[in-house]
């Protein structure tokens, strides 16, 4: 009776030791970084939805004017000392807020004339989004971006 109980009791400290002992991928990944990169890599892929926690998504409207002016700076011509491509890189972190992901270098070979057209078009779009009075730490924060963009369009197409 008495070797039942002790055999009983050495099975339910194994088991519960066990579930204690951290896993294998804790031994592996010693820093707190890896494990939870770890974590997150086995977590489903939820796709469209870049809102986390309590935040809501960005607004669709900020996010097209993102998207539409940095396609237009893409197609223009890239004779503008660097500020277009400046003015790209603005407009992509803006992106990142917003949730887009923005790609391309846009080394395109267009007339004069039709370029700078396309960078006040790009210029005009991005008026509007800061005219539109959206709040939000988002929106502020990817307005930041977007001012620094507009500088950059400007100081572009100052250049002749």
């Amino acid at each position: 009776m008495r070797l039942s109980r002790l055999s009983v009791a050495v099975i339910i400290a194994l088991v519960t030791s066990a579930s204690i002992a951290p896993s294998s991928s804790f031994a592996q990944n010693g820093s707190r970084r890896a494990r939870r990169h770890a974590i997150m890599a086995n977590r489903p892929y939820m796709p469209g939805t870049y809102a986390v926690g309590n935040r809501a998504p960005a607004n669709p409207a900020d996010v097209q004017a993102v998207t539409q002016a940095y396609r237009l700076l893409e197609q223009a011509d890239h004779d503008y000392q660097g500020h277009r491509v400046k003015a790209m890189e603005h407009l992509r972190k803006a992106g990142r807020v917003l949730g887009v992901a923005l790609k391309g270098d846009g080394k395109a070979k267009e007339q004069q004339g039709t370029s700078d057209s396309q960078l006040k078009q790009a210029q005009t779009m991005l008026q509007k989004m800061t005219a539109n009075g959206v709040n939000g730490s988002r929106h502020v924060r990817a307005m930041q971006h977007v001012q620094r963009a507009q500088s950059e369009i400007q100081t572009a197409l100052s250049i002749k």
